[in-house]
């Protein structure tokens, strides 16, 4: 199944929109991102329909059936009858040319294998044998059926859809080494030609538009003189509703009662009411699209009304069903079978569910909003789809949001700084206590006012112009309060948000610390002087003791001088 439906993990954005839309609730969410579960899905889709960033898509085959056209077998189309609800510019004809140019050995409609199917039913209602018979080219509903009410897969019809009765109905006439190409409007076709209980003789499906991508270039006016038709045109009802039941003839229904229903709400209702009430007699034609395969997934993706085809299609004979596809006269011995009833889910208890939905906060009834956010229709459905591994505890958005607003009024309203929030005209949008401190300013009075002290202040023009956040300093607001400033604007809202760092006591110490400073500084200027004034006195008291010293060595060394000559 994962190699039909496929994400790209860049583009989702866990949106959940995949989900609340999947009618049967197929996708999960775990580890922060959604997974198809493979084994429950049917492929109606839906989830490709609804992704707003076209983060899902389906895997197309055309490399691999390119590479059959290179090879030594013989490759050919069975084309489903809704082309002409897609192809409103080419006829089979040049639709048919176009195929064998790019290399394809032949092209012939499925309604010639829709015949057969319809001959099949026709007998199994001639039997009676089967309380009910569940009628469908849908391998949607087959799946539906198979996986989500087994008690009904019983009553499936145990016969080939036209896709694979026309496979084997060619391989029967041109050989059993030829390949098939399936092309058409549905997606849960590439799931049915890989499914070996459905058939297993239809190599790949491709979709219309992966059609008209595999003929680009090819000359659209070119026509197939050798197109080849249907013996039974009526067959070409099948992709509308109640197609399957106009292709057969009324006396064949005996005493069954014909029942059509189309789209996934509508089967679904219908096959719940067989479960509950085992009415008997029913002969049901089902389709997993609203308007069956001319409202397939190709046909939604691209715009396409289903009421195009239903003016586009008609019982009526062409030029060339003058001459059927030679594989028209085949006939097979059906046998298509289904598979088992799937394991039983887990059912979770009353007190599971309830601790469950306690962890988000939802301890009481009046509590469960079921706002759907999640993709489920309650919260009871959510809290059971996280006991089966399919949800996060977590997708809630509501307790998402209220957890993220309590968590930041927490922040703001204990937070230190004031903050105050203003349109861009500068009107109060809201304001924390701290700012309500700081601004002198009381929240009730405050909001939808103007504060003065923001008057003239350049930082708003600096942050809306910059686009960055603005600061300023000192900037003094209430009765003295000096505070670092922060102004960041939010373009998208218009807005701007302020940040208030009450600087006031910093700043009181900052001048504190200057007055000390200066102080200090001019106490060690004093005691410089002083102590030079000191050197300067002991420097002139030396000197004056030198001078007196040097008079009294020069008097006694003239004394020692003359004593020494009056001696002589």
């Amino acid at each position: 199944m994962s190699s039909i439906i496929k994400l790209n993990e860049g583009n989702c954005q866990n949106c959940y929109k995949c989900i609340r839309h999947c009618p049967i609730k197929a996708i999960s969410f775990s580890g922060g991102k959604v997974q198809i579960i493979e084994d429950e899905c049917v492929l109606c889709g839906t989830c490709v329909d609804v992704c707003p960033q076209n983060a899902r898509f389906t895997t197309d085959h055309r490399p691999k059936v390119l590479e059959l056209l290179k090879g030594p077998d013989p490759v050919y189309v069975t084309l489903a009858p809704s082309y002409k609800s897609y192809f409103t510019d080419r006829t089979f004809e040049q639709l048919s040319a176009a195929l064998k140019a790019v290399g394809f050995a032949g092209v012939e409609e499925t309604a010639v294998g829709a015949y057969e199917t319809s001959r099949a039913y026709a007998q199994l209602m001639a039997a009676g044998e089967m309380e009910n018979i569940i009628a469908t080219a849908c391998p949607s509903v087959v799946m539906m059926v198979e996986r989500h009410y087994p008690a009904i897969a019983q009553w499936l019809a145990p016969v080939y859809s036209p896709m694979m009765a026309h496979a084997k109905m060619m391989k029967e006439k041109y050989g059993q080494n030829i390949h098939v190409i399936f092309i058409g409007p549905c997606l849960a076709k590439k799931e049915e030609a890989m499914d070996p209980l459905a058939g297993g003789d239809v190599d790949y499906a491709l979709s219309f538009n992966a059609l008209r991508a595999l003929i680009e270039g090819a000359p659209q006016e070119e026509s197939d003189g050798e197109a080849v038709g249907t013996a039974h045109p009526v067959s070409r009802l099948y992709p509308k509703p109640s197609g399957i039941l106009k292709s057969i003839e009324p006396e064949s229904y005996g005493h069954y009662r014909k029942v059509c229903v189309d789209g996934v709400e509508n089967c679904m209702e219908l096959f719940s009411w067989l479960e509950s009430e085992h009415p008997t007699g029913l002969f049901i034609e089902a389709n997993m699209c609203a308007g069956a395969c001319l409202g397939g997934p190709v046909m939604r993706r691209e715009g396409i009304s289903s009421f195009r085809g239903r003016m586009e299609i008609d019982d009526q004979p062409k030029p060339r069903d003058a001459r059927p596809a030679p594989s028209a006269a085949c006939e097979l011995d059906h046998l298509r079978l289904f598979r088992g009833a799937p394991k039983a889910e887990p059912i979770p208890t009353e007190e599971e569910i309830r601790a469950i939905l306690a962890q988000i906060g939802k301890t009481s009834p009046e509590q469960e909003l079921n706002c759907g956010g999640c993709g489920y229709e309650t919260c009871r459905d959510k809290a059971i789809a996280v006991y089966r591994g399919k949800a996060d505890v977590n997708m809630c958005l509501p307790y998402l949001r209220e957890k993220a607003e309590n968590i930041s009024s927490t922040v703001i309203q204990h937070s230190p700084n004031g903050t105050i929030a203003l349109t861009e005209e500068l009107e109060v949008l809201d304001l924390n206590p701290a700012a309500e401190e700081m601004m002198g300013l009381r929240r009730e009075s405050a909001v939808g006012q103007i504060i003065p002290e923001f008057f003239g202040d350049d930082t708003f023009d600096r942050a809306r112009e910059s686009g960055r956040p603005a600061m300023k300093n000192e900037v003094v607001v209430g009765e003295g309060v000096s505070v670092e400033e922060t102004v960041i604007y939010i373009r998208e809202n218009r807005m701007f948000i302020v940040f208030m760092k009450d600087m006031t006591a910093e700043n009181e110490n900052k001048k504190k610390l200057e007055a000390l400073r200066m102080h200090t500084v001019d106490t060690a200027q004093k005691v410089i002087d002083k102590q030079m004034r000191v050197a300067q006195e002991i420097a002139s008291l030396l000197g004056e003791t030198t001078a007196e010293t040097k008079v009294a060595l020069t008097s006694l060394k003239k004394s020692m001088e003359q004593g020494e000559d009056g001696a002589l």
